[in-house]
Formats: structure tokens, C-alpha cells, sequence
């Protein structure tokens, strides 16, 4: 029996819907995309097309520093490893209630030094250690410098208490 015309709309909804999704995703992740397109998909319903906005090289440093707000962790995560992220904006990151994303910036060894030695003295053991870890996989030079300060800043913090 053929499909009444109601169930052939809905499934027609349902692929365009879809579609839709997929192409507002290509759009967002294209380089190529101007930034007020970029813009409007920043504030897209759906996480995954700002995930893709946040990922996006071209995408410009006041819309990163929005989604740096994000509700969605993986868009905040995404924005951290975005190569045009501006200093103050994983400064923001940095301090980022979800775990995952202070994790996730942890294990990326192209994180600023000084955003490092932050991780590296989280409050969380998890992302201490990665990020100790990410800082052992740096320039041996990198890595003295880094040890330096975390050594610096624990010992201003023990004769603080």
C-alpha cells in the first residue's frame, strides 16, 4: 500500500531537515566561508554546527571569544584548538568548569607556555599529570623553562600558607 500524503510530507520534512544540517555543517567548516555567515552559524541551534565554526581557521577572534561561552563543552574544546585562538580567550578556557575541556587542552603541546603551566598546576590530578606529560613531550629548553616556574610558583604558594 502506497504512503498517504501526510507520511510522504513528514518524510520529506525529515530529509530536508537533515539536508539542512549537513550543508549548514560544510558551510561552517569551509575556510572559504565569510565571517558573517560564520557569524549567524555561531549562534546555530545545533552544537555540532558551532563545533564546526569553532574549528574553522578562518573563523574570526570575537565569534571564537563567543563560543568560548558555548554551552556545549565540545565547542569550547574546539575553540582551544583552533590555531587563531587568541591568549585571552584560553584564559578564559582555562578555567573552564568541565573537566574535559581543561583536559583536552592539556594534552594539545601547542597550548601557550604560560596556559600549560596553569594546567599543570590544576586542581584536578587528571589534567595536572597530562598536562606534565604534554610539557615532557616539549624542547628540552620549553621543558626547563616551564619546570622552572612550576617549581617558582610552588614554592611562592608553600610559604603563602
Amino acid at each position: 500500500m502506497p504512503d498517504s500524503p501526510k507520511k510522504k510530507a513528514k518524510n520529506s520534512d525529515k530529509h530536508n531537515a537533515l539536508e539542512s544540517r549537513h550543508v549548514r555543517r560544510i558551510v561552517a567548516g569551509n575556510p572559504n566561508t565569510p565571517a558573517e555567515v560564520l557569524r549567524r552559524l555561531a549562534s546555530d541551534e545545533n552544537p555540532v554546527i558551532r563545533r564546526c565554526v569553532a574549528e574553522n581557521p578562518r573563523t574570526p577572534h570575537d565569534i571564537l571569544n563567543l563560543l568560548a561561552k558555548d554551552s556545549n563543552p565540545d565547542v569550547r574544546l574546539a575553540i582551544s584548538e583552533n590555531k587563531r585562538v587568541t591568549i585571552d580567550t584560553l584564559s578564559i578556557l582555562v578555567k573552564d568548569l568541565n573537566v574535559d575541556v581543561r583536559y583536552g587542552m592539556a594534552e594539545n603541546h601547542q597550548m601557550p607556555d604560560e596556559i600549560l603551566l596553569d594546567l599543570a598546576m590544576d586542581e584536578n590530578p587528571y589534567v595536572r599529570c597530562r598536562a606534565v606529560k604534554t610539557i615532557e613531550r616539549l624542547s628540552p629548553a620549553t621543558q626547563n623553562r616551564l619546570q622552572a616556574l612550576i617549581t617558582q610558583a610552588l614554592m611562592s604558594f608553600r610559604f603563602a600558607c
